[in-house]
């Protein structure tokens, strides 16, 4: 998997692109109103950027994590992410010990859109 950080960009060793390069691992994900879609997270992936034609919510999780489509204002930090761009992959959860393997997507209307992974 391409790393989002190269070594020689350009002239410069080992700084963040602004621009990343192509990546070498998408997914396609099509997304229905209101269902819930685990795509796994592939091993070794470190970043995802994302990009929708549509509104939709993420939640770093494992193969088991739901959530709903907010109908009230949240007050715990139990919240999804509205339309994010791009992400770090962090190594848990936030419990500290789970390891996430799965990115959970749902939206308000279906869309279409891809994910782009990765390494470090």
């Amino acid at each position: 998997m391409r790393g989002f950080f190269e070594a020689q960009y350009p002239y410069s060793g080992n700084r963040g692109s602004f621009a990343p390069a192509v990546a070498d691992y998408v997914e396609d994900v099509v997304l229905a109103a209101d269902t819930l879609v685990r795509v796994p997270i592939p091993a070794g992936a470190r970043f995802a950027l994302f990009s929708f034609d549509g509104d939709f919510r993420l939640r770093l999780g494992v193969s088991n994590t739901t959530f709903a489509l907010p109908s009230a204002t949240s007050t715990n930090g139990t919240g999804s992410i509205l339309n994010p761009a791009a992400r770090r992959i962090p190594e848990t959860l936030g419990d500290g010990t789970t390891v996430p393997t799965h990115l959970c997507l749902r939206a308000p209307a279906a869309c279409k859109g891809s994910i782009e992974f990765y390494g470090g």
